[in-house]
């Protein structure tokens, strides 16, 4: 971001957890549908390859997506062209950078792409602050979290004020905290 108002828009790609994951669904689709077809069921197989094929592209845009952090908060778009609900700058408490192994990442965060859940809240040692920020840790053991996550390494970790949280792993976590850190001091 570079004045006052203007956007940052950055991205997020799956990773190689989420390429297996994608290919996983086609070839159980594939699977399903030469077992429906040895059978005699021709539309059969042909809904099986639909269903599984429409499986792995919404599995893809829950981790190719594309986001722009502005006025409004973090709105990111699935696949880069479906919308969704802007996570709202008016709740963000402050952002900070959490670095995740790749060991624990599915155990600390329940799993990869678009999504809500609970989630362990960041030990200190995880934490690393973005810009004049310090780093926030909270009291609970799990808290409520939305989340895209595609892969492991250094995340975008957005405290909230009413109890929800977000987290999401940019291909450039500090361009991104930065620019959240950016539109939360112009907001004040």
């Amino acid at each position: 971001m570079t004045e006052a108002g203007a956007a940052y828009t950055g991205r997020t790609l799956p990773s190689s957890v989420g390429w297996t994951r994608i290919g996983i669904t086609v070839l159980c689709g594939v699977i399903l549908a030469v077992l429906m077809l040895q059978r005699g069921s021709t539309w059969a197989a042909i809904a099986a390859l639909v269903v599984f094929a429409l499986l792995a592209l919404w599995t893809w845009m829950g981790q190719a997506t594309t986001f722009t952090v502005d006025s409004r908060g973090v709105t990111f778009r699935l696949g880069g062209f479906f919308a969704r609900k802007s996570w709202p700058l008016a709740e963000f408490r402050t952002v900070q950078l959490r670095e995740l192994p790749r060991s624990t990442v599915g155990v600390t965060l329940g799993g990869y792409g678009w999504r809500r859940g609970r989630a362990s809240t960041p030990k200190p040692a995880e934490l690393t602050p973005v810009g004049r920020r310090k780093i926030f840790t909270l009291d609970q053991v799990q808290q409520p979290y939305r989340m895209v996550v595609t892969r492991e390494g250094t995340m975008v970790e957005i405290i909230g004020r009413e109890g929800t949280n977000w987290i999401f792993s940019p291909e450039d976590p500090q361009a991104a905290a930065d620019a959240v850190d950016q539109v939360m001091r112009a907001r004040r």
